[in-house]
């Protein structure tokens, strides 16, 4: 009787162990029970949902699509915060869960509603004094007595200084430091008369640009694809009328700058390329799941609840 009792224990552990077996291979997430713990990972980050840090992001970002501030340019298909609200795909190949956009009607930020557009009137032209002029990828700027004397221009040389060379000009051979003397043998002295000289070949392809360098005149041909047209000018900035002088006084300020109505339009985008568009990281929970690939030490952006 006891060597049965035996054999029937031995039976029932083996059952177990064989059973144990076949979930942990065949369905381990129902057997580790991952749902439920990622559920319950979910469930406390929602009832942190009101922390000022997740208000912030949560403002900024409704549809829950937060990019991580460490990603490159957005191209990092895995740089993008973890929205526990959000319905979840299945993992990724970097073992992370792709975030998708909340389609719950509920959760969804009204869009905002685009007003008709509106005609502003006519207004007169207004003559400033010019900063700059941007030509076939050239950037001139007038040649002052310093600005001649610090690049080692003579003084008998007029013309407008080139300080940048891109696109055209610079498949041309032009170089950043040359002096614009003439386009197609008509004189440029200064910004105005630099304009005016690319009036007579803006519908051309092709235009001879004439540059003092090194003690020397040099032709270049300049050709472009399209067309060559105009030179555009640029103005000093716009300023705010409570706007301190930035240097001594030249004469009016309407003379050069433009004068702002409201603090709304500085003549400036206030995030461009050369700004870091950052968003607040929301706070994380201890033994979360990331919410991205390894950035490095959490605690550098998070904050751990």
């Amino acid at each position: 009787m006891n060597h049965l009792w035996r054999y029937l224990n031995y039976l029932i552990i083996g059952l177990i162990i064989c059973t144990a077996a076949y979930l942990l291979i065949f369905n381990p997430a129902k057997f580790l029970n991952l749902d439920g713990r990622r559920d319950g990972i979910i469930k406390n980050v929602r009832q942190n949902a009101q922390t000022p840090e997740i208000v912030a992001w949560q403002q900024a970002n409704p549809a829950g699509q937060a990019q991580d501030p460490n990603a490159l340019n957005g191209a990092d298909p895995y740089g993008q915060f973890y929205d526990p609200g959000a319905p979840q795909a299945q993992p990724g190949t970097q073992g992370v869960y792709a975030p998708q956009l909340d389609t719950n009607p509920v959760n969804q930020a009204p869009a905002a509603a685009v007003p008709p557009a509106t005609t502003s009137p006519a207004v007169s032209p207004i003559e400033m004094v010019l900063q700059e002029g941007h030509w076939i990828g050239l950037e001139t700027i007038p040649l002052t007595p310093a600005i001649a004397a610090a690049n080692g221009v003579p003084a008998s040389v007029s013309g407008v200084l080139i300080d940048e060379v891109t696109l055209v000009a610079a498949n041309s051979g032009i170089l950043a430091g040359d002096v614009i003397t003439a386009i197609n043998d008509v004189p440029v002295t200064d910004l105005s008369t630099f304009r005016a000289a690319t009036m007579p070949v803006a519908n051309a392809k092709r235009a001879t640009v004439t540059v003092y360098r090194a003690g020397a005149l040099n032709k270049f041909t300049v050709e472009a694809v399209d067309v060559l047209g105009i030179a555009q000018m640029e103005a000093a900035p716009m300023i705010l009328p409570s706007d301190t002088a930035p240097h001594g006084y030249y004469g009016p300020c309407t003379k050069c700058h433009a004068i702002s109505k409201t603090v709304k339009n500085t003549g400036q985008l206030a995030k461009d390329a050369g700004d870091v568009l950052t968003v607040v990281p929301p706070p994380i929970k201890w033994g979360a799941a990331p919410p991205h690939r390894d950035r490095g030490q959490c605690t550098n952006c998070h904050k751990i609840i």
